[in-house]
């Protein structure tokens, strides 16, 4: 398998993903990772929608997302977008023992609790110590919607 993004965007599967992001890396499997995903009906029928003519598409669970991530043999060939919607789905998998070296946060909105990071990051106090705990494990965290935007490395989180 050949990772070319992880991304994390609440919104899933959705234009900006689609238009931009899948051709820029020439993606021809995105991997939603996401427990709640799994489960319901709906929402893996609007992921299924909403992905691009041609692009394969599995929905994991962190569990499974773990195995398949760490067998040398799966999606063999394949140029995959890793996408997470919740960053504490990154959290299961790293305390499961699977990092990446770098994940792209997209847009995560403004909910009770949060606090603004960047235009379209908003974070949980929760949610903060899981981006610096990944950082501090060596993982580099991007702030970047769209391709044509400036790439922001993010430091600690105060």
């Amino acid at each position: 398998m050949d990772i070319k993004n992880v991304r994390v965007d609440s919104r899933g599967i959705h234009g900006q993903v689609a238009t931009t992001w899948i051709p820029l890396f020439d993606i021809n499997r995105i991997i939603v990772i996401d427990d709640d995903s799994v489960k319901d009906t709906t929402q893996k029928k609007a992921l299924k929608l909403a992905r691009p003519e041609g692009t394969k598409l599995s929905i994991l669970s962190a569990d499974k997302a773990y195995i398949r991530l760490t067998d040398p043999l799966a999606y063999s060939g394949e140029r995959t977008l890793i996408l997470f919607q919740k960053i504490s789905t990154v959290k299961s998998l790293a305390e499961k023992g699977y990092h990446f070296n770098e994940i792209t946060l997209g847009n995560i909105p403004n909910r009770e609790g949060t606090k603004k990071i960047e235009k379209t990051i908003n974070l949980t106090s929760d949610e903060i110590t899981i981006v610096n705990g990944l950082i501090a494990s060596g993982t580099t965290i991007i702030y970047q919607m769209v391709p044509k935007d400036r790439p922001v490395i993010l430091e600690e989180i105060k």
